[in-house]
C-alpha cells in the first residue's frame, strides 16, 4: 500500500467510527444474536444519558424489534409506578434483575406482540421489549420473546449497576 493511502486511512478512520451512534446498554453484535440476524439500529439519547435504543430486523413478513429505554427518575416513589403500569397488575416478578422488575406479555394496537420487562436500578427506570408483528411468528415465538426479553433485561440491569 502506498504511504498516502495509509495516511488517508489513518486520518479518516476515526471520523467514520465516531459517526455511528451506539447503544450504551447493548452492542449491535449481541442484538444481532438476540434477534437472529442483520438489523437496523436507532438510538435517541439525551444529555444525561437516558434514552431509547431500537434494534429492528425484517424476517420474512415479520418485523421483529428489540427496544430498550432508560429514564432517570427524581422521585422513585411517584415516577416508578408509571413505568410499572406498562405491565398489567400482578405481572410476574423477575428476581435478580434490577429492583422490582416484572415481566409481561403485551399486544398493542399496532400489531406488536411483545414480551416486556419493566424494572429499575437505583434511580434509573428501564423497559426492555422484544416483539414481532406476527403473533405466531415461528422464528420468534412468545416463549422465545420472553426468554430474550429476560436475558436482555439482565444485561441492561447489569450495565446500569
Amino acid at each position: 500500500m502506498s504511504p498516502t493511502l495509509l495516511l488517508s486511512l489513518a486520518l479518516f478512520t476515526p471520523a467514520i467510527c465516531r459517526s455511528q451512534t451506539k447503544c450504551p446498554w447493548l452492542n449491535e453484535a449481541t442484538a444481532r444474536g438476540i434477534l437472529g440476524g442483520d438489523l437496523n439500529l436507532s438510538v435517541t439519547l439525551d444529555d444525561q444519558g437516558a434514552g431509547v435504543c431500537k434494534f429492528t430486523r425484517q424476517h420474512g413478513s415479520a418485523t421483529q424489534e428489540l427496544r430498550i429505554s432508560v429514564t432517570f427518575m427524581t422521585n422513585i416513589a411517584k415516577q416508578f409506578p408509571v413505568y410499572l403500569a406498562q405491565c398489567p397488575p400482578k405481572s410476574a416478578p423477575l428476581p435478580a434483575t434490577g429492583n422490582e422488575a416484572v415481566v409481561c406479555a403485551i399486544h398493542s394496537k399496532a400489531d406488536q406482540y411483545a414480551e416486556k420487562v419493566v424494572g429499575r436500578v437505583r434511580n434509573q427506570a428501564f423497559v426492555v421489549s422484544v416483539s414481532s408483528t406476527i403473533q405466531d411468528d415461528s422464528s420468534m415465538t412468545q416463549a422465545m420473546r420472553r426468554e430474550k426479553a429476560n436475558l436482555t433485561a439482565e444485561m441492561v440491569a447489569g450495565i446500569l449497576f
